[in-house]
């Protein structure tokens, strides 16, 4: 057998050398050396352990988070499920369980719920950005509502886990980390199933023809996601001396950076775990570094932002160089209509027989204040979900919008009504760049959007660090406050905006493209329809939108905070699929978001 010829052999180490673990790990180690330098206290042995112990569960999940995008999925519920795990696992350990349950307990159940939604994905045809977030929903309010806030504290010793040490050096989590990495490599890339994984992500319809079922891989990822989370759940948990009964804050966010930015492709197909757990490390490492530096910690999610979306731009590009029936949906949409409008009259008479107080004219105008500013962000949502589209970063930019509002005002001594056009124009902004992204790049929304939520809640928190703004004059009040004709202001605002949103989908030439974008994007553009600009019209006018509301909230609520408008992208999708509108794209209208918007704010 002839040796392999010395050029080959170059190139192939070439390509080593430039893999994304690589490129990784050199990281990892070039920002530890030159914050050292800066630091030395960072290279400290105290310090880098905390980094590993600290972060070994993101870690962790990030494997299950690689596994379901190269799958061509996404799930946004993880984080909320270990927040759940963790808490079921205490709970046992506290009543007296054996601690090997305890332990057990989350492999089982998040085994259980991520299969779970893996069918839901595969059999039903929904998809997995709609179903994971249905779960983060579930999850997150169901914890409070079972625990009642109460925090679980007197956990028995033996419980710690991640207390016990290997040969009395290595601590477990780190431990566990190395293993179930190492172990998930190998499975993925050696054994047929973790390559059935990476077949369904890159073609699940030739994965199909060659004998492979995306349906049971879908369903088998999800199941392995969930066991892993079970294992993240189980570390952190085992790390605390409190285990508190909420998820923790933006965790889903930190295991996608994970995933994404270990190289594991959005559009699918592609990608590693050890890339995975060596991306976490950095992320990790990026956060204590900042603090090591004097860089405020407010400015982490910014730069989760921006890693993600410098990322996917380089895919994009990588991936670039490698290539070198109209009637009758009115007529469905008018029905769905008409069931969801018959289900709102009979909650309104429930809901007024079981309480005098609900059908009163004063309460139900105040139910109509507390839905403008989720009212104003669904009627642009919903031109984004037509066109197959999707914007997550709403709630971050009503933040963005609000800070720069108060701050332009109070501190940089811009006059209010200068203050309020500079929030609206900065939220634009804000939407155009979702959009510039995503049609010049061809990014998939999601992703794109995920990266600046993070991001545009990271510059608000930057910007504020947790400061707020109060003493607007007293005119500022009467839009979130005041009344016309008996009345509350806002709706009178959420009124003309459903009207204008309503008459451009159906009456305009530009609502008919969107619904010819999200039937069929492919013939769109062959029918010479200004795609691209359609697109980016939309996601502007839903930044725009969200500053609009950020106005609004300030106005009613008399104060300015970084946190406003979190969760708000929840509810905004919720009203619009609600209200009929295909989150596949090409259906819905304004007038069935509007009865969701209704139907949403009543449950509440």
């Amino acid at each position: 057998m002839s040796a392999v010829p010395l050029p080959r052999r170059r190139a192939s180490l070439l390509r080593r050398l430039s893999s994304q673990e690589m490129m990784l790990a050199v990281a990892v180690i070039g920002l530890a050396l030159v914050v050292g330098l800066v630091n030395p206290r960072f290279l400290s042995a105290n310090n880098l352990a905390d980094i590993l112990l600290g972060n070994a569960y993101v870690a962790v999940a990030a494997i299950g988070m690689s596994m379901v995008i190269v799958s061509g999925n996404i799930d946004i519920s993880v984080g909320a499920l270990i927040g759940v795990l963790a808490t079921v696992s205490g709970t046992l350990a506290v009543k007296g369980y054996p601690i090997a349950l305890a332990w057990a307990a989350p492999l089982v159940i998040g085994m259980a719920v991520m299969a779970l939604q893996g069918a839901v994905v595969a059999y039903l045809g929904i998809p997995a950005i709609v179903v994971t977030l249905g779960m983060l929903s579930i999850l997150k309010g169901g914890l409070i509502s079972v625990t009642g806030g109460k925090w679980i504290t007197d956990l028995p010793d033996n419980f710690h886990l991640a207390d016990i040490e290997i040969f009395g050096v290595i601590p477990m989590p780190v431990a566990i980390m190395v293993v179930a990495t190492l172990l998930a490599a190998g499975w993925m890339r050696f054994w047929p199933g973790g390559r059935a994984i990476y077949a369904t992500g890159g073609n699940a319809e030739a994965a199909r023809l060659s004998g492979v079922s995306p349906r049971r891989v879908v369903v088998g990822v999800f199941a392995l996601h969930g066991f892993f989370a079970g294992i993240a759940a189980l570390i952190f948990a085992t790390q605390l001396r409190v285990i508190q009964s909420t998820a923790p804050p933006n965790l889903e966010l930190t295991v996608i950076t994970a995933a994404v930015v270990g190289g594991v492709s959005i559009l699918g197909g592609v990608g590693t775990v050890i890339g995975a757990t060596l991306a976490a490390i950095l992320i990790a490492e990026i956060t204590s570094a900042l603090v090591f530096i004097n860089v405020s910690p407010y400015w982490t999610h910014a730069v989760q932002g921006a890693l993600i979306l410098a990322t996917v731009v380089a895919d994009i590009l990588r991936r670039r160089r490698r290539l070198g029936g109209g009637g009758l949906m009115r007529r469905l949409l008018a029905r769905h209509e008409m069931i969801l409008a018959a289900i709102l009259i009979v909650a309104l008479i429930g809901l007024g027989r079981a309480n005098d107080q609900f059908l009163t004219l004063d309460n139900l105008l105040n139910q109509g204040r507390l839905m403008t500013e989720i009212g104003l962000i669904a009627l642009p949502m919903t031109f984004v979900i037509i066109t197959g589209g999707i914007d997550l970063s709403v709630g971050a930019i009503v933040g963005l919008c609000a800070i720069l509002l108060g701050y332009s005002w109070k501190t940089f001594g811009l006059p209010l009504p200068l203050a309020i056009a500079f929030s609206l124009c900065v939220g634009a902004l804000a939407g155009f760049l979702n959009g510039l992204v995503i049609t010049r790049l061809k990014a998939p929304p999601l992703i794109v959007t995920i990266a600046s939520l993070a991001f545009y809640r990271g510059l608000a928190e930057g910007i504020s660090k947790a400061r707020s703004v109060r003493g607007y004059p007293e005119w500022f009040y009467t839009l979130g406050q005041g009344e016309w004709l008996g009345v509350p202001a806002q709706l009178w605002i959420l009124g003309v905006a459903i009207v204008l949103f309503g008459v451009a989908l159906d009456r305009t030439s530009f609502g008919r493209t969107l619904y010819a974008i999200g039937s069929n994007e492919t013939a769109a553009r062959f029918s010479a329809l200004p795609v691209d600009r359609a697109k980016l019209i939309v996601y502007t006018l839903s930044g725009l939108m969200s500053g609009v509301s950020a106005f609004v909230l300030v106005s009613r609520v008399t104060t300015t905070r970084s946190d406003m408008g979190l969760g708000y992208e929840l509810d905004v999708v919720a009203a619009v699929v609600l209200g009929g509108a295909s989150i596949f794209g090409g259906s819905g209208t304004i007038w069935g978001t509007v009865i969701g918007l209704v139907m949403i704010q009543l449950l509440k």
